[in-house]
């Protein structure tokens, strides 16, 4: 015990004296933070679409959808066609929707036609606009309906419509809950990343002291193999979950984001994976052959898995052959664990995705343990 203390003490020394490594540490996780809070704060803001409405075809029908779709947004106003493409080309307007000829004859014959909605900004602009010129003109069609069969006319029904009209204030706080959610998900998928990359340390100093020599030195003191070993994997570790623990701390106090969880829930799923990051890095260590090989490969590895996995961006979004490559990575069972999490699931939901994060760190502990005792090259220094 001593000598693993002994260990953890020469290693922290070193880290204090390195001023580079000591800022990566504690500034990664603040980075990942940054980057997806920046890029989901500019999603979660209140978009107001501003729509222009050009009615070529004035009529009872065209004229009241152009009263009710300014009634329910201050954005939408009337425009003529050339002002409309002017303001629609100079970004002044989202959207502009356009009642041509013959627009009103067929919404009185109950088949809607001649109504356009043009957008220079893709088909999401156009699908919003398109359901709010929907929702206007099915409740037209239900009046139009009504008023053939109950005697009174349109004028009639749309007034009471109006005087019956509730006033409601519209807040998107679902949508921004689910975006905070999903940012929180991501800073960890990300955080994820970057633990593999602070445990990847681990196997390049293994090497490092190999190449150099310093472990032959250190062989030749009371210093056990086993105990030099234990006691860097003991200090990668507490380096590891240092950053979740800075991670946690910097989103629930400097940014106040509420991840859906419990802090204590997501720091235990992180540990778990912080003791398979540490093994992971322990099995590469011993698996290459020199520490250049070895930084290559952790790169290509963590990046890559990081990918595919839904750590760096939603799983869901893939394409299906892909979330099914996804199911062997274990970043992705860390994920999926956070997600039942926020789901309103207990700990009790999430004992399958931590087994099969335990199950990968004891076959990463067994490839390092096989290649400790069986290398020839580690075997000639121990």
């Amino acid at each position: 015990m001593q000598q693993i203390g002994w260990i953890f003490k020469h290693n922290l020394k070193s880290l204090t004296q390195n001023k580079a490594k000591l800022i990566m540490i504690i500034g990664l996780p603040i980075l990942s933070i940054l980057i997806y809070f920046l890029s989901y704060g500019a999603q979660s803001g209140t978009t107001t679409l501003k729509i222009g409405l050009v009615n070529d075809d004035p009529g009872v029908y065209t004229s009241q959808m152009v009263t009710w779709m300014k009634q329910d947004s201050d954005s939408v106003q009337s425009v003529s066609k050339p002002a409309g493409d002017k303001k629609l080309t100079g970004g002044q307007l989202d959207a502009l929707v356009i009642f041509e000829e013959g627009s009103e004859n067929s919404i009185a014959t109950l088949d809607p036609q001649h109504i356009k909605v043009k957008s220079m900004q893709g088909d999401a602009v156009n699908k919003t606009v398109k359901r709010t010129v929907d929702a206007s003109l099915s409740n037209i069609m239900t009046m139009i309906q009504a008023s053939e069969k109950g005697g009174q006319d349109f004028a009639t029904y749309a007034t009471t419509f109006d005087q019956s009209k509730l006033s409601v204030t519209q807040k998107t706080t679902s949508n921004q809950h689910d975006v905070v959610l999903m940012m929180s998900t991501q800073i960890l998928g990300f955080l994820c990343m970057m633990l593999l990359y602070a445990a990847g340390n681990l196997g390049e100093l293994i090497l490092q002291e190999k190449e150099d020599g310093t472990f032959y030195r250190l062989m030749s003191t009371p210093l056990s193999s086993k105990a030099y070993l234990f006691g860097n994997a003991l200090f990668a570790l507490a380096v590891v979950v240092t950053e979740v623990v800075i991670c946690l701390t910097v989103m629930r106090f400097a940014f106040g984001i509420d991840p859906g969880v419990s802090y204590f829930a997501l720091f235990g799923v992180l540990f778990v994976f912080s003791i398979m990051a540490v093994l992971l890095s322990l099995a590469l260590g011993f698996t290459a052959t020199s520490r250049k090989s070895v930084s290559g490969l952790q790169m290509i590895l963590f990046t890559l898995t990081s990918l595919l996995s839904g750590a760096l961006i939603p799983v869901q979004i893939m394409p299906a052959f892909m979330q099914k490559i996804a199911e062997f990575l274990p970043q992705y069972w860390v994920m999926n664990a956070i997600t039942t999490l926020q789901q309103n699931g207990d700990l009790a939901s999430i004992s399958l995705n931590i087994a099969i994060i335990l199950g990968y760190a004891l076959l990463f502990f067994c490839i390092a343990s096989y290649k400790f005792t069986k290398n020839n090259r580690v075997n000639s220094f121990v």
